[in-house]
């Protein structure tokens, strides 16, 4: 055997830390559409548009600190054409109709304990 059995016990924990991770964002993925939005960005501009700006002023701070290397990116991007409107993106549309199949099929039940054991 290559690995002891405490070392087993703790990957199999991580394991279960892991699925409760994934079944408490499920159907999150999908609220965008399912709110008869576009896309989940049209969702996170829409509920920024209904924060207050102390309240978008601190999430903004969160997001630097979480996606450092994206805010930066971000930074250097040209500005929109036309601030709040999202472009369609074909590769977008394509994989988050994808998602939404694959969630559909996915939220008639959660991730059972014992997957992949």
């Amino acid at each position: 055997m290559g690995i002891t059995y405490r070392e087993a016990k703790r990957i199999l924990a991580k394991q279960d830390e892991a699925r409760d991770v994934i079944n408490s964002y499920r159907g999150m993925e999908t609220l965008g559409k399912r709110l008869q939005l576009r896309s989940n960005k049209e969702l996170i501009l829409k509920l920024l548009e209904i924060e207050e700006d102390e309240s978008i002023v601190e999430v903004f701070a969160h997001l630097k600190a979480l996606y450092e290397e994206q805010w930066g990116d971000a930074e250097v991007m040209q500005p929109p054409e036309v601030p709040g409107e999202l472009k369609e993106d074909a590769k977008e549309d394509k994989s988050s109709s994808e998602l939404s199949k694959k969630s559909k099929v996915e939220s008639t039940s959660s991730v059972p304990a014992n997957a992949g054991n």
